[in-house]
Formats: structure tokens, C-alpha cells, sequence
């Protein structure tokens, strides 16, 4: 019976799934888990991908959420694969078959996918010094059917994915298309509360409280609202939204 042949897209997401031949385990420790971040990173290096999770809890398998950022999916996985079977080739063969993977269409798809890996414990429990540079907070997502590439940010603690795409206000009198404008409001904002500019950024109760606020009525980038904000990043804009979304 022929293989059925992968679903992939130039520059897509995935969810990749490998097992290991019976009778065999993939890790037989957390040295061995180190060892295959480590060949991860090496791989991404090479071949510029992204690394949006991974879960290597089960001994007989892994887990990856990828971004091939334009290189083929298939060499990436060859690739780390090989690596991998070859510094524990004193084991003999450890892989079953081919990889499977998954084709993540949406945002939505990608939340849930992240979520569910995050939430299979013990998955999460194994952090080395590779994770905190090998993970990319800002996802680069192209959706299924389109060219267009969307940057997000994934909030671990709120499983929440900031589309950097603000409401559309521009049939509104009051919608702020520049930062001259955006400015303007702010300082009006810390004169109502009796404050500088300085003053009033730096009560995070105030700034969030007007950032959301701000960003309802505004044309602007996550990135030029932080600027606007105290020089917030994106990562940190969209926690403040996501964090506070339904207050």
C-alpha cells in the first residue's frame, strides 16, 4: 500500500511526532534528553527553523512544534534524526519508520496544539540551560491557503497567541494613527491622574489600565504602542492584553 504522502506548505507549521523501533527507548535519561536539545539547536542553527515546544517526557517518543521557515520539513527532521541515532549509535537502530506531522492551519489550531503540549505533564517538567534560547516566544505563522507570513507572541502562562493586528478603528473620529497622537493622549491621561508622563508609566496599574484602553482606539503596531508605553516589547504588550482580556 503506498505512503500517504505528507501535507506541507512553504513556510509552515508542525506538529512532529516520532517513535522509537519496540523493545528500544529514545531517552534512558535526562542526559539523553540534553543531547537531543542540544542537536535541536545545532539543527536550527543550520537549517534557521523555529522551535515553538516540545514535549520529551515518554521514553519511546518526542514531540516538536516546528517552523520551517522555509526549508523543507522532511530535511530538518532527516537531519536531526540522524544526528541523533549517531551519537547513540552504540544502541543500534532507535527510530520507527517515518516521522509523523501534522500540518497546523491557524492560530487557533496552533493554541490549542501548544496548550495540549504544555499541559501533558510531565512534558514541561524537563528544562535545560538550551530551552530559554532554543524556544521562539515570537511565532511567525503562515496560514493554510495564504502567502502572507503573521508575527505573534505565545503567552505561556495564559496559552494566549497575540496577533500583532490591532482592532480597525479607522472609521472612528478618535482613532489614533500616529505616535504624535498616541503621545498627546498619554500625557493627557497622566494629567488627569495628576502625574508626569514618567510618573504615570511607571504605575503599571495606570500604564496597563490605559494601554488597554489605548489599544482599542489606535491603527498602531504592538510594536509602537510599546514604544509609546515606556519602551514595552511586543512580548510584553501582549502579555498585558492577553493577561487582562475579559477585566
Amino acid at each position: 500500500m503506498a505512503r500517504k504522502a505528507r501535507e506541507k506548505v512553504p513556510f509552515g507549521t508542525y506538529l512532529v511526532q516520532q517513535s522509537c523501533v519496540e523493545g528500544k527507548n529514545i531517552f534512558d535519561s535526562d542526559t539523553d534528553r540534553h543531547n537531543f536539545l542540544e542537536i535541536l539547536q545545532e539543527k536550527k542553527a543550520q537549517f534557521q527553523f523555529k522551535v515553538y515546544g516540545y514535549c520529551l517526557a515518554d521514553k519511546q517518543a518526542y514531540k516538536l512544534v516546528l517552523y520551517d521557515n522555509g526549508s523543507d520539513i522532511s530535511k530538518i527532521m532527516k537531519s536531526i534524526n540522524i544526528s541523533y541515532a549517531y551519537r547513540m549509535r552504540n544502541r543500534g537502530k532507535i527510530f520507527r519508520g517515518r516521522y509523523r506531522s501534522t500540518l497546523i492551519k491557524s492560530p487557533e489550531d496552533l493554541r490549542i496544539v501548544l496548550n495540549t503540549l504544555h499541559g501533558e505533564k510531565p512534558c514541561c517538567d524537563y528544562w535545560s540551560a538550551i530551552t530559554d534560547t532554543l524556544l521562539d516566544s515570537d511565532i511567525y505563522f503562515t496560514p493554510g491557503k495564504s502567502n502572507r507570513e503573521s508575527v505573534m507572541i505565545y503567552d505561556t502562562e495564559t496559552g494566549e497567541i497575540c496577533l500583532d493586528v490591532n482592532p480597525s478603528c479607522k472609521d472612528r473620529t478618535d482613532c489614533i494613527r500616529t505616535l504624535d497622537q498616541g503621545m498627546k493622549l498619554l500625557k493627557a491621561a497622566a494629567k488627569v491622574h495628576g502625574l508626569t508622563l514618567e510618573q504615570f508609566l511607571s504605575n503599571k496599574q495606570l500604564r496597563n489600565s490605559e494601554l488597554l484602553n489605548f489599544r482599542k482606539m489606535t491603527t498602531l503596531s504592538l510594536k509602537e504602542i510599546g514604544t509609546l508605553f515606556g519602551g514595552l516589547g511586543e512580548s510584553a504588550v501582549c502579555k498585558i492584553i492577553s493577561r487582562n482580556m475579559g477585566k
